[in-house]
């Protein structure tokens, strides 16, 4: 009942935005600014919040763990793009495979992974995205474009994410060694930081205000939602119950693998001259169809689980 009650917290925050979008409250460039504080400010700050605990063993092999299952998914990510897509055009294709590779796990799966599963959760998922972003601005973007290894380091270390996760060990170690961030700022990062589930949300629903019906009826946006949401999270269900891990890093990791496409697919393409309007669609039809697969997962996952 808790996790129902939770999911319908998240969806009504979703039609909140919803409706401010519809009412011009949050227009185009108010939305571009919005998304900008939550990933350089709120998820920052509730990365280092997520870290305030003492390292011990058991974080240290699970984080650690974690990190080689996101490693593994984004090889099976390379896989699954070899295998399917091969009968699509070739500038649709493109857009397809970098969808399935990065997902929106990082604006929408951190949030939910903190409502969910606490401040652990969000640790764990901090972790699970590293791999993903090294990958999107390496591999993923040389989908579209040629790119140097100088500009995938610079891409990596300034992202906020990265250091707030790098932050963050240096909290976990103060922690360990009885050393604490004085109240007054650790309050401030926590108030931040407790901003980011509503306004994530509220900011989805209000994108999401300016989808046409029509562009979410485009039989392969659908067939890849499928895909995206439901049958590749439950393919790596399968493999990691079958592996000697805990059940928190399983159940974090199949939750932010059936997360939307990400709105970098359609900047890359645009930018780029490839074809951001059908990755548009990708993104926008992916992320209408989460706002209920997202709960049946996360209910799923605790059934099964």
């Amino acid at each position: 009942m808790e996790m129902i009650e939770l999911q319908i917290q998240i969806f009504l925050l979703a039609v909140v935005g919803y409706v401010l979008g519809k009412k011009q409250i949050l227009n185009m460039e108010t939305k571009d600014h919005l998304v900008d504080v939550v990933l350089m400010v709120m998820l920052p700050c509730s990365i280092v919040k997520s870290f305030e605990m003492e390292l011990s063993l058991e974080i240290l092999t699970t984080t650690l763990n974690i990190l080689l299952i996101s490693c593994g998914i984004q090889g099976f990510y390379w896989v699954w793009n070899h295998i399917f897509y091969k009968n699509v055009d070739e500038e649709q294709r493109i857009c397809l495979k970098y969808a399935t590779m990065v997902s929106n796990a990082g604006f929408i799966g951190m949030p939910v992974a903190a409502a969910v599963y606490g401040s652990l959760g969000l640790l764990y998922a901090s972790v699970f995205l590293i791999p993903q972003r090294i990958f999107m601005w390496s591999y993923g973007l040389s989908m579209f474009t040629t790119v140097s290894g100088r500009e995938v380091v610079k891409k990596i270390i300034t992202h906020p994410c990265i250091i707030a996760v790098a932050l963050g060990l240096v909290v976990m170690c103060l922690y360990t060694n009885g050393i604490y961030i004085p109240s007054a700022l650790d309050d401030t990062i926590g108030q931040i930081g407790g901003c980011v589930t509503a306004l994530s949300m509220m900011l989805i629903g209000a994108i999401l205000s300016d989808v046409a019906l029509k562009e979410m009826l485009n039989r392969t946006a659908l067939v890849y939602s499928f895909y995206r949401l439901l049958l590749i999270p439950a393919l790596v269900g399968l493999i990691l119950w079958m592996l000697p891990l805990d059940i928190l890093s399983i159940k974090v990791s199949i939750l932010l693998t059936a997360m939307p496409a990400a709105s970098t697919s359609a900047m890359l393409a645009e930018k780029y001259g490839r074809d951001y309007k059908f990755a548009s669609e990708l993104i926008m039809t992916s992320t209408i169809l989460s706002l209920f697969t997202i709960p049946v997962v996360a209910t799923a996952l605790e059934w099964i689980f």
